[in-house]
C-alpha cells in the first residue's frame, strides 16, 4: 500500500516539476495595453459669419502615444469657449457644446471632419475656442490649440448661383458680392469658396478651391458623367485663413452627361447575294460603345431607314429584307451607352442579284 501511494505522488509531482522547469525559462516583457487616450485635436479652424462662428476639425486617428486608434474609439467632442478682454485677459473656459460622434446633430460629421456652429456672439468682443476629444472609456485628450475670432459684419450670401452641366464638367456662376450683412457697401478684398456634395446629401465642409476664388465663376472638371452634384458658395474678405465668410448661398444641382458621340464606323464592306446583303466593318475602340445601327435607302444621299431596333453588338449584319434586282445604299453609325450616335459612315452602294 505504501508503495502505491509513493508511486501516485511521483506521478503528480512530475507534471508540477515540468511546469516549474518550463516557467523558469527566459522571462518575456509584460504586455502593456495601448493608451485609450486620444491625441489632441489638430488643425482646429474657425470661420466667422457676422455673429456666427463655424468651427471645424479633423477626428484624431491616433492615441496620445502616437499609435493608431481602432475605428469608433473616439465617442465625443467637447467645445470650450472663453472671452478675451483688455490686455489679453482671458475668461475661464466654459463648455458650450458636447458632440456625440454617433449622433452629432446639430453638428455635422462628414469625411472625418466635424463642423459645429456657434451663434449669438457679440460685435466688439473676441472669443477663443478649444476642443477636446473623448475616448470609449471616458479618457480625454489634451486641449486643442486655440483659435480666436472677433465677430463683425460679414459679406452677404452670394445670390444667383447657377450650375450648367456639360460633358465631363459643370460651370458655376453667381453674382459678385458688394455689401455686408449690415447693409453697408464693401469695397475691400472679396473672394469666394465653393462647396460641393454628391447626390442630395448636402455639401462637404471643405471648399473645392484651395485658396479663395478671385472671380465669380468656376469650371468644375473633377466630376463624373451621370452623377448628380450639389453646390453652394460663400464670399470671404480675406485671401488667407481665418476667413470672414458670408452665409451659404442657395443650393443648386447639376448632372454632367456624356454628350460626345463615337467616331463613325470605318472599313465598311457590302457583299450582295441572292435574297440578302451581307455587311462587315471595323470595330470601334470607344470604351463606352453600345453597338452599331444599320441604315438603308433606295436612293443615294438620304431617306435612310434604320434596320436595327437595338444596337448591333457584332461587326457583321445580314440584311435579309431586300428585294431581288434592287439597288440599295447603306450607311452605319456607332452609338454609345449614353445614347450618343455618331455621324454616318461612308455610303456604300450595292445591287442585289436576281434569280435566273
Amino acid at each position: 500500500m505504501m508503495t502505491r501511494v509513493r508511486w501516485l505522488c511521483a506521478v503528480l509531482v512530475l507534471p508540477i516539476c515540468l511546469l516549474a522547469v518550463v516557467s523558469c525559462g527566459r522571462k518575456t516583457d509584460p504586455l502593456i495595453p495601448d493608451s485609450p487616450r486620444p491625441e489632441a485635436v489638430q488643425g482646429l479652424k474657425a470661420a466667422f459669419q457676422d455673429t456666427t462662428v463655424v468651427l471645424s476639425w479633423r477626428i484624431p486617428e491616433r492615441n496620445s502615444e502616437g499609435k493608431n486608434l481602432p475605428p469608433g474609439a473616439i465617442t465625443e467632442f467637447r467645445v470650450f469657449r472663453g472671452e478675451i478682454g483688455r490686455e489679453e485677459r482671458r475668461s475661464r473656459l466654459k463648455q458650450v457644446a458636447q458632440i456625440s460622434v454617433a449622433d452629432p446633430a446639430p453638428a455635422e460629421v462628414r469625411s472625418g471632419t466635424v463642423t459645429w456652429t456657434d451663434t449669438g456672439l457679440s460685435y466688439g468682443k473676441r472669443y477663443g475656442y478649444r476642443v477636446r476629444a473623448y475616448g470609449l472609456r471616458g479618457s480625454a485628450s489634451d486641449y486643442s490649440g486655440e483659435v480666436l475670432v472677433a465677430p463683425e459684419p460679414s459679406p452677404v450670401a452670394p445670390h444667383g448661383l447657377t450650375a450648367t452641366a456639360g460633358d465631363g464638367f459643370v460651370v458655376l456662376a453667381w453674382e459678385p458680392v458688394t455689401r455686408l450683412t449690415n447693409g453697408e457697401p464693401y469695397a475691400g478684398f472679396i473672394g469666394y469658396n465653393l462647396y460641393r456634395g454628391t447626390g442630395t446629401g448636402g455639401v462637404e465642409p471643405a471648399p473645392l478651391n484651395p485658396v479663395p476664388l478671385a472671380v465669380s465663376t468656376y469650371r468644375d472638371e473633377a466630376v463624373e458623367n451621370g452623377k448628380q452634384y450639389s453646390y453652394r458658395v460663400r464670399a470671404v474678405t480675406s485671401p488667407v485663413e481665418p476667413w470672414r465668410e458670408s452665409p451659404l448661398s442657395a443650393e443648386v444641382a447639376a448632372s454632367p452627361q456624356d454628350r460626345t458621340p463615337p467616331e463613325p464606323p470605318t472599313g465598311v464592306t457590302v457583299v450582295p447575294g441572292i435574297g440578302r446583303v451581307f455587311l462587315t466593318w471595323n470595330e470601334n475602340r470607344e470604351s463606352d460603345l453600345a453597338g452599331y445601327y444599320v441604315y438603308r435607302s433606295a436612293k443615294s444621299g438620304g431617306e435612310y431607314e434604320r434596320l436595327t431596333d437595338k444596337p448591333v453588338t457584332r461587326t457583321t449584319y445580314s440584311d435579309e429584307s431586300v428585294r431581288q434586282g434592287m439597288t440599295y445604299y447603306y450607311v452605319l453609325t456607332a452609338v454609345d451607352k449614353s445614347g450618343n450616335e455618331s455621324a454616318h459612315s461612308k455610303e456604300h452602294k450595292t445591287y442585289t442579284e436576281s434569280l435566273r
